[in-house]
């Protein structure tokens, strides 16, 4: 169980350090992320939100490689923020988790592309997009694992400057 927490985390690990040759900077901020515990309650209290899916991706192993998908990557797009963690339960359970983009300090940073990895005990999860979203500066997306004992993730929010236009 604890071997592949190892190899999420050394892959995690990785696509850090090859993402640490661009230029990121250090002026991104993500806000703490809270736990969703069901979508079905949470979407009832915040009944004005719009659900958006995420594309998926599946690869199997003794546990599921799950990838979502929303938007698409540029070239001249960078890495604007990562957040990950892993999580081992003692029985299966439903995993739901709040990730949370938010620009802070109005630098005109516009999200273009999100790629978030899991890994856990089935292929039964989604992603959603509950508020914000591509070509905004913000998004809120709940992340779902169904009957799962490992639960890990990493997403990663890619986007781009925008030119902002000065008014006298």
């Amino acid at each position: 169980m604890a071997h592949y927490s190892i190899i999420f985390i050394w892959i995690c690990s990785l696509r850090l350090m090859e993402t640490n040759s661009r230029n990121i900077p250090e002026n991104i901020k993500v806000q703490n992320v809270p736990i969703v515990q069901n979508i079905e309650s949470f979407l009832e209290n915040h009944s004005a939100l719009s659900v958006i899916p995420l594309k998926k991706q599946s690869k199997s192993s003794p546990l599921w490689a799950l990838r979502y998908m929303l938007g698409i990557k540029g070239e001249n797009d960078y890495l604007l923020a990562q957040l990950a963690d892993a999580s081992d339960y003692p029985a299966k359970k439903d995993v739901s988790v709040d990730l949370l983009y938010t620009e802070m300090g109005g630098t005109g940073d516009i999200l273009t592309y999100i790629e978030i990895d899991t890994l856990q005990d089935t292929q039964e999860g989604n992603a959603h997009v509950v508020s914000g979203g591509i070509g905004q500066g913000s998004i809120h997306i709940v992340l779902e694992g169904k009957q799962t004992e490992r639960f890990n993730y990493n997403a990663r929010f890619y986007g781009r400057k925008t030119l902002k236009l000065m008014t006298y």
